[in-house]
């Protein structure tokens, strides 16, 4: 049994009601044309994960036709495997629908910023739609943090505590440079978060950061 994601052209779906219907819809088989984005893709997985290598997530391996792709990867670290299929699919501007979670990744209108989370999805890049979608997870308790990171040691967090507030920190590179600030609201850590990941500075005056201590 293998974990799925359903790979296929972005444009082919705005939303996820619209995915699930184009991966229910899509024929099983049809033309790969060389050079086309699925092709590519393809192309690129197979070379990334031979079957049977040691360090591999695939469990078969990868095919599809111009309409999309089917990957089946194995169940070792099926988030690790996500950040793996969508960096992949990015620079074709493929969508990545996680056949098992029902969760769409759409990378159009991307930020370079990856995502990661205590135990939902890792991301290579960041849109709007999933950190919204992440940060409602984090308030129905699915998992507590979320980390948008821009580089090494450069990223901002958010951690949802007991009481429902929200701890926001971020960390421009040595420890002396690690802040925090709280706030009840998760609309405000939203906006925040986004505004950090735009690189909009606005972001700085919207709570009041305090150093971590060392």
């Amino acid at each position: 049994m293998s974990y799925d994601f359903f790979v296929f052209p972005a444009t082919r779906a705005d939303d996820l009601a619209a995915a699930i219907h184009v991966y229910e819809t899509t024929p099983e088989r049809g033309a790969l044309t060389p050079g086309s984005p699925v092709a590519e893709f393809v192309a690129a997985v197979n070379e990334a994960s031979p079957v049977g290598s040691a360090d591999g997530f695939l469990a078969e391996v990868a095919d599809g036709h111009d309409a999309g792709a089917e990957i089946c990867t194995t169940w070792s670290d099926p988030m690790a495997n996500l950040r793996t299929v969508a960096g992949l699919a990015r620079p074709h501007e493929l969508s990545v629908l996680d056949v098992q979670l029902a969760a769409l990744y759409d990378p159009r209108g991307s930020l370079d910023v990856s995502l990661d989370t205590e135990g939902g999805p890792r991301l290579p890049y960041l849109t709007r739609s999933t950190l919204t979608t992440v940060l409602s997870h984090i308030t129905e308790l699915r998992y507590h943090w979320v980390n948008l990171a821009r580089a090494p040691g450069v990223y901002v967090q958010a951690f949802r505590d007991e009481d429902g507030s929200w701890a926001v920190e971020h960390r421009e590179g040595s420890a002396s440079k690690h802040f925090v600030a709280r706030t009840p609201d998760p609309a405000l850590v939203e906006r925040l978060l986004w505004a950090w990941a735009r690189g909009d500075g606005a972001w700085q005056a919207m709570l009041q950061f305090a150093p971590v201590a060392i």
